[in-house]
């Protein structure tokens, strides 16, 4: 039978993994006259392309602390996710799971709605921490109520 309370290590390494992955991928992009511009998480590094020229330029935005938080919570998302594979249990780990899920989760409706973000194309990095954030609330939620929802212990 499965044990849920044991299991939820999974899906928090499984959102640590898709958080560290939505990192390296571009967070927004745009297109004007030709030329795209895609900015990575925290807004602090762009890449122009097109009309002849290349060019890495830096910015400045809120979004660091988007940048931060996700960094912070895909952190204890894995050190938390990985001891608990290994056998160590922590009697808090559920509530490293649900504040890095709300964590991620907030931040990212939060970079969504960012006004220096209007009329860009989201990329896949807020989209990958917002499902990592929903993944890590699962782990709270199996890892809290699992063998009450779904029979056992």
């Amino acid at each position: 039978m499965v044990n849920f309370k044991e299991d939820s290590w999974l899906y928090a390494l499984i959102a640590a993994i898709l958080g560290a992955i939505s990192i390296f991928t571009p967070s927004a992009s745009q297109t004007t006259a030709g030329v795209t511009q895609q900015v990575w998480l925290g807004g602090f590094v762009s890449y122009l392309s097109g009309g002849g020229f290349d060019d890495w330029f830096g910015t400045q935005g809120a979004q660091l602390w988007y940048l931060g938080v996700s960094l912070v919570c895909i952190t204890l998302l894995m050190v938390y996710s990985i001891n608990s594979w290994r056998g160590k249990e922590f009697k808090w780990d559920w509530l490293i799971y649900l504040l890095t899920g709300l964590g991620m989760f907030i931040f990212s409706i939060l970079f969504w709605t960012d006004p220096a973000l209007e009329d860009v194309d989201i990329g896949f990095a807020s989209i990958g921490i917002f499902i990592a954030g929903i993944l890590a609330i699962l782990a709270f939620v199996l890892d809290k109520f699992g063998a009450k929802l779904f029979g056992g212990e």
